[in-house]
Order: structure tokens, then C-alpha cells, then sequence
């Protein structure tokens, strides 16, 4: 599984984030971005199978990761997201936004939590056949 990463500077942080994802031979950080406009030209280009988007607050504070969001989600074959919280209370706003296998909420520092959305958005997407679609 292709993994996009968005949201996270260069630096410590986005090192140790693509290590652990990539401890699971199955999930291979395939690029990363800091700012909207190149993330969702390496998502258009790439065609991640997950991105995970760090976020500093909730989506309707800050317009540029919606825009990535919905960006992403609306590649054919969708992306599947981690959105990625500070450590702090989950915004009130990404509440509805958890869809069953596709879309996860996972606070940062919570890497048993980060491995289960990728695992769980991995799973669904390898089970996803399109010759068998109707």
C-alpha cells in the first residue's frame, strides 16, 4: 500500500512518522508535502492508496487541509485518510467524518492506533476487485 504524507515539516517528525509506517512491509511512504497545493499534485500523479493528513486543529479551521481532504477522496480509486490530530481532544468537527474503512481519526503519538487505520483502510482496498463490481 502507497502512502502519502501531508501536513508534517520536514524534519524529526516526518522521520520518525515514515519509519513507523514503513515498519509494516506493507505500507511504503511514497512522498510527503507541507503545503496543499504540492500534496494534491503528488495525490493526482501518484494515486495514493492512503494519505495520512496531520492536522493542527479541526478541517473548518483551516480551508487548506479540507481542500486536501476532499481532494484526495475524490481520486478515482478515492484515497483512504488518517487524519492525524495533536495529541489534545479530537476537533468536534471530524466526528462525522469517520467513514467505516475509509476515513480514520487518529490522535498523534498514537501509533497502535495509526497502524489499525492503515491496516484497516489496507485490508479494504486489497479486497476491492473491480472486475467484480457491478
Amino acid at each position: 500500500m502507497t502512502v502519502l504524507v501531508v501536513g508534517v515539516p520536514e524534519g524529526e517528525e516526518l522521520e520518525r512518522l515514515r519509519s513507523r509506517i514503513q515498519r509494516n512491509p506493507h505500507f511504503q511512504v511514497i512522498s510527503h508535502a507541507h503545503g496543499a497545493d504540492i500534496a494534491l499534485a503528488h495525490a493526482r500523479v501518484l494515486l495514493p492508496d492512503i494519505t495520512v493528513l496531520a492536522l493542527a486543529g479541526g478541517l473548518g479551521d483551516d480551508p487548506a487541509a479540507l481542500g486536501v481532504f476532499h481532494g484526495v477522496r475524490a481520486l478515482d480509486p478515492p484515497s483512504g485518510v488518517v487524519l492525524r490530530t495533536r495529541n489534545t481532544a479530537t476537533p468536534g468537527d471530524l466526528d462525522g467524518l469517520a467513514v467505516d474503512g475509509a476515513v480514520h481519526v487518529v490522535r498523534a503519538g498514537d501509533e497502535e492506533g495509526l497502524m489499525r487505520a492503515l491496516r484497516t483502510i489496507g485490508l479494504r482496498r486489497a479486497s476491492c476487485d473491480p472486475d467484480e463490481m457491478p
